[in-house]
């Protein structure tokens, strides 16, 4: 017979301290760049409170130790970074964003006479949404011309279990809703509850796990397109610049770089001119 319920006591852990909260917030400040306000101590508290209870921990002195010590340490601290860091997404989210993204490519396509090889960087993929939606688009910009033009979007995200999501491309079947149908053809059924994206698609993907406070570490890479959009809300002022910064060395010539409207204010970037297209908010390197 089916168990609803663990018989499993349920652990009593004591609230986060203040001295706790400080040093906590510090840790994920100093390795993520995440800033948590001591308004969102309870959020804070109740993401580690959640790990601890399944791993067993009563103490967060003893907990802070595991999550600090060897390679399991470094395992669990995975674990609890996906619980820190906000994964909701969805297809297709900010449609005008991904208009720009197909017109930029559809511009360059008919602009070149010699074969295009389109780079896309999905900053924070999340469990991989975002990324499958710009391949969507790329891939149908590419398969409506008739000159030679390719592409591949590479998608990182701090949390490698949304990470090993995205690489599995397997979703429920409510999230159908938001992918239009021009793009259905990408999909494949497996049931009424679940879908996955195609291997047609998939094989243009390279995800990986990635800390934006790496942004400033040398690449040879250049990419046409950087869509960071749902992240830099979560960082300090100062370090939304940085990052910022660090992108705009990312980008191919003439490359774009889109943003979350709501995310940033008043950034200027001397070798960038913001694109004048509705609801949005881009930048095109000059």
């Amino acid at each position: 017979m089916y168990k609803m319920y663990s018989n499993k006591p349920f652990l009593k852990i004591p609230p986060l301290s203040n001295a706790e909260y400080e040093r906590w917030a510090a840790l994920l400040e100093n390795r993520l760049g995440i800033i948590v306000p001591k308004e969102r101590k309870l959020f804070l508290q109740s993401k580690i409170w959640s790990r601890m209870r399944e791993v067993g921990y009563t103490e967060f002195d003893k907990y802070w130790e595991f999550i600090n010590s060897g390679i399991e340490g470094n395992l669990e601290w995975s674990q609890l970074v996906d619980r820190l860091t906000v994964h909701e997404t969805s297809f297709f989210r900010h449609k005008p964003s991904f208009e720009l993204v197909s017109e930029d490519l559809t511009e360059k396509i008919n602009g070149h006479t010699k074969p295009l090889r389109y780079k896309i960087w999905s900053v924070s993929c999340a469990t991989g949404e975002e990324a499958y939606s710009l391949a969507m688009v790329a891939h149908k910009a590419c398969k409506d011309t008739e000159k030679d033009a390719n592409f591949g979007v590479t998608a990182t995200d701090v949390s490698s279990p949304a990470v090993a999501i995205a690489n599995q491309a397997i979703y429920s079947s409510d999230k159908l809703e938001n992918i239009d149908k021009p793009y259905r053809n990408y999909i494949t059924k497996l049931s009424d509850e679940m879908f996955m994206i195609r291997d047609s698609l998939k094989k243009r993907m390279a995800f990986g796990v990635f800390n934006l406070l790496d942004v400033n570490k040398p690449s040879n890479v250049k990419y046409d397109v950087i869509y960071c959009q749902n992240v830099l809300m979560y960082f300090d002022k100062s370090v939304r610049q940085q990052i910022l910064d660090g992108l705009v060395n990312h980008l191919a010539r003439k490359g774009l770089l889109i943003l979350g409207q709501t995310e940033i204010n008043a950034w200027t970037h001397p070798k960038m001119t913001r694109v004048n297209k509705s609801r949005t908010l881009a930048f095109r390197l000059k």
